[in-house]
């Protein structure tokens, strides 16, 4: 699969081209070659992951890593879709702060099927949480869907503008982002 995802946190231009395929699997661990850059910055080699998510090793860019220092490359690359899959995400089950405006197809490769567009019922829209924690939605148009041959829903495409506070502070998300492409294995 890859993807790209253009957007600001806290103001901080972040912009990130991430493609990965699984090589092999056996019963308890996956060997996959990542290529990602993010802000210009190239990393490209080879995971090794336990079903759990738990990163035994890698090699990036000619370099050996495992535990931890693994784990960090791999959570900066995809740290951010993190948020953008949390905040997708609850636009299919939290029907009070969003609505489906319908569905339509969407084509990635040669994989085309059907996605539900989702917006926010109304804009800015203040959603809050548990211990004085609030997300401030200024913006939100999220797509999921279903590839042929799958039965992961993935959040195809998505844009919003949002402020989340919580106990720690503020951060201001402002992204982008799109499927670029897709294999069903």
């Amino acid at each position: 699969m890859s993807f790209t995802f253009q957007g600001t946190k806290n103001g901080l231009q972040k912009d990130l081209n991430l493609s990965y395929a699984v090589v092999y699997y056996s019963s308890n661990t996956y060997k996959v070659n990542i290529n990602y850059t993010i802000n210009d910055k190239s990393k490209m080699g080879t995971l090794w992951i336990l079903n759990n998510g738990t990163i035994l090793a890698g090699e990036l860019n000619g370099k050996n890593y495992t535990g931890s220092t693994a784990s960090t490359f791999v959570l900066n690359a995809f740290v951010d879709l993190d948020n953008i899959y949390l905040l997708a995400l609850q636009a299919s089950t939290i029907t009070a702060y969003f609505h489906s405006v319908g569905t339509s197809t969407t084509t990635i490769g040669t994989n085309s099927f059907t996605v539900t567009d989702y917006y926010a019922n109304t804009t800015p829209e203040t959603i809050q949480g548990c211990s004085d924690s609030s997300a401030i939605i200024d913006s939100y148009n999220v797509y999921l869907g279903t590839p042929n041959g799958s039965t992961l829903e993935l959040v195809t495409s998505a844009s919003f503008n949002v402020t989340l506070t919580t106990l720690s502070g503020s951060n201001v998300l402002d992204y982008q982002y799109q499927i670029t492409g897709l294999t069903v294995a």
